[in-house]
């Protein structure tokens, strides 16, 4: 028992400079910026050039909204696929609105109007039937 106890610590004090040499990395210099055009992200996070007759941030807004209300769109990728294109519909049944991503992000009043998106403004209501007469 005392040798093996003997034997961890003899190999405790050679391990430990090495690996405190192996971390001594500086760790607080500044990482360089792969350089971007703006439209792209270097770290491969989502960007958008635009989808739907949107700009890339509306895209990037309405698939986050899709995502966030549950319409089926789990991830946000910028791109228009067969996901985002059924997350738009079943977000648009559910809002009763258009089935077009412009009338849905607009329906969303997070910050797009229609005018701003060109997508149709939202009917009005139609009138209550009049009650029947009973003469």
């Amino acid at each position: 028992m005392k040798l093996r106890m003997l034997v961890v610590a003899a190999v405790g004090c050679i391990a430990m400079p090495v690996i405190a040499h192996a971390q001594g990395a500086d760790t607080t210099a500044a990482h360089p910026v792969p350089p971007s055009d703006g439209t792209t992200c270097p770290w491969k996070c989502p960007t958008s050039k635009g989808a739907a007759g949107l700009t890339g941030v509306q895209f990037l807004a309405l698939q986050q909204e899709l995502r966030d209300r549950g319409c089926g769109n789990a991830h946000v990728t910028g791109v228009l696929d067969g996901v985002t294109r059924r997350a738009i519909s079943t977000c648009a049944k559910r809002l009763g609105v258009a089935n077009n991503a412009a009338a849905v992000l607009a329906a969303f009043n997070v910050g797009f109007s229609a005018d701003e998106l060109g997508a149709p403004a939202a009917a009005p209501a139609p009138p209550p039937a009049a009650p029947p007469s009973t003469s």
